[in-house]
């Protein structure tokens, strides 16, 4: 959930145009991005935060039946050799994939995509978001386990651990909500946002 809170804003636009690159014109090209960019930004128009836009195409060779994904980032769009740059692309990009080119080859343009993106903030962190009311550094209890065999580990509740606290597995740390298990060999530190890291 704080990490969903934390991800910017993207929308992913994509329109099918299957063309051969020869056959597409620079101009074409350009309107096919600007209105998908323009769509994009209505969706986020009550957002006031950076946007930035990234551009790419799917494209193949006329005898394949897969495309890949080829990035438009640092093409001059208002470049009368637009389209051959971005074969030239296409082919450096076949070549970076699976090791080989075909210039001589003809060109597919599949899809155009723009993906908008809203870059949110840094979330703030509160610190002791988690901090125990009544704070102990004890299990409430032992119980069995079946770790590859049945043995007995230490029962901590989670919302009584102190932020710096260790606990070495084998170990179990219950709340309502979750039960986590810390194995043999394992190590779980209480984080001063009350999250838990365990170092494998």
């Amino acid at each position: 959930a704080w990490g969903m809170l934390g991800t910017d804003l993207r929308y992913e636009l994509v329109r099918s145009h299957v063309s051969d690159a020869g056959a597409m014109t620079a101009g074409r090209l350009r309107r096919h991005l600007r209105e998908l960019e323009t769509r994009g930004r209505e969706r986020l128009a009550s957002f006031d935060g950076p946007i930035e836009v990234r551009r790419s195409l799917d494209m193949r060779y006329g005898e394949q039946i897969f495309e890949i994904q080829v990035d438009l980032e640092g093409l001059e769009l208002g470049s009368r050799k637009l389209i051959d740059e971005v074969v030239e692309r296409f082919h450096r990009r076949h070549d970076e994939l699976y090791a080989y080119s075909a210039p001589g080859q003809d060109v597919v343009i599949v899809n155009v995509r723009v993906a908008v993106v809203g870059f949110l903030s840094e979330r703030p962190v509160r610190k002791g978001l988690a901090v125990a009311r009544h704070r102990s550094r004890a299990p409430v209890r032992r119980r069995r386990a079946y770790l590859g065999g049945w043995r007995e580990v230490s029962v901590y509740a989670m919302d009584t651990l102190t932020p710096g606290q260790v606990i070495d597995g084998a170990a179990i740390v219950e709340s309502d909500m979750t039960t986590v298990l810390i194995r043999d060999g394992e190590r779980l530190s209480v984080m001063p946002e009350g999250w838990l890291d365990i170092r494998l």
